[in-house]
């Protein structure tokens, strides 16, 4: 299964500790991303500032240790998780912070796509998912009542998500 997802902040995010900064500069989990990192690297500088590939030890380009790191941002960040083996039944409720402006997700699941996308919008948030062929889904959104949905393409628009 393949997943991919991306994120965006208003301005850069002031977090004091560096391990979880989505600042586009070195160290931090967007510095990968503006180097262009799909993956989640073993180190901070696997690749550095001009481009070079680090010389030292441990340089991986797809490392699971910071996986779990991956995972919360799928499953929290933007909301997409599976409710059953395979993806079945998915489940969406995003739950953003930290001054970020907008998220989205996808996943390969063996019934097709399952994504997700929500985006700060005139006083509230858009929220789109979209629940592959043969897969049932939960929306959970803050401020109503939860939903099953079959398969499509659905767009929901809420006061805000917190």
């Amino acid at each position: 299964m393949r997943s991919t997802s991306s994120f965006a902040a208003s301005e850069p995010i002031s977090i004091p500790d560096w391990s979880t900064d989505v600042s586009p500069t070195w160290a931090s989990w967007l510095y990968a991303v503006k180097q262009g990192g799909t993956t989640i690297w073993e180190r901070w500088d696997s690749m550095l500032a001009d481009g070079s590939v680090n010389p030292g030890e441990m340089t991986s380009f797809n490392h699971y240790a910071l996986g779990a790191v991956a995972d919360w941002m799928h499953r929290v960040v933007a909301g997409i998780a599976p409710l059953e083996p395979g993806y079945r039944r998915i489940l969406f409720r995003p739950q953003p912070g930290g001054g970020l402006t907008s998220a989205s997700a996808r996943h390969e699941t063996p019934y097709g796509t399952a994504a997700i996308s929500w985006r700060n919008a005139d006083g509230g948030h858009s929220v789109s998912t979209e629940v592959p062929t043969g897969a049932t889904a939960r929306v959970e959104l803050p401020g109503q009542e939860p939903r099953e949905v079959g398969s499509g393409r659905f767009e929901y628009t809420v006061a805000q998500i917190s």
